[in-house]
């Protein structure tokens, strides 16, 4: 499947431009690994205890639930406080660990959160939906987050709020995490055993 392309918007900040580069390129990746597939397909397992693609998708779909909430608070609460930066942007080494950790291939495994861990049977037509759905609200905050201190406003992780990120690396962790489970939902549907369509 070939890179989506982007006009470039030179009224944006160019890191903003990356990130809404970034949401093309993930929401690209997923309609290419569900394309043509059923829900047997999307439910099915290469083995017990392994998620199957609709599981890794509404594992992000929850997981990304929690966190666009956070961001939405604090991007309204970044305007209406003035906190402005042009950019360029400076993370600090911690940051940049954190996102190496949650992009793939994935090196090093998570247990996911109890509120984080889908369900055994999940409906494609909601999951997509929800989907669909996050990753507009997502690229609305992105576009909103021009123009702010993106490392000097921070924002609660989804799963402690002890754990704060800065707004812009936010951002980044979402897509690198989105990325980490397509491709693992992408392994699952390149699996030798995996289910064929019903013609």
């Amino acid at each position: 499947m070939p890179i989506p392309t982007r006009a470039y918007d030179r009224s944006l900040n160019a890191e903003i431009e990356r990130l809404l580069y970034q949401v093309d390129v993930v929401c690209q990746d997923a309609e290419g690994l569900l394309n043509g597939l059923d829900q047997q397909q999307v439910n099915w397992s290469p083995a017990p205890g392994s998620w199957s693609i609709a599981q890794n998708l509404q594992h992000l779909n929850l997981t990304n639930k929690f966190f666009l909430a956070n961001l939405e608070k604090v991007v309204a609460y970044g305007r209406a406080a003035g906190r402005l930066a042009g950019g360029p942007y400076s993370y600090s080494l911690l940051s940049r660990w954190m996102l190496k950790i949650v992009q793939p291939p994935a090196k090093t495994k998570f247990k996911a959160p109890k509120s984080f861990q889908p369900q055994q049977e999940i409906g494609l037509e909601a999951l997509h939906a929800t989907w669909t759905q996050s990753h507009d609200t997502l690229r609305e905050l992105i576009q909103a987050s021009n123009g702010l201190d993106l490392v000097g406003i921070k924002v609660a992780s989804p799963v402690t709020s002890l754990l704060k990120y800065n707004l812009g690396m936010a951002f980044w962790i979402i897509t690198a995490h989105d990325r980490r489970h397509l491709a693992q939902a992408r392994e699952v549907r390149n699996h030798s055993a995996f289910p064929r369509a019903v013609s």
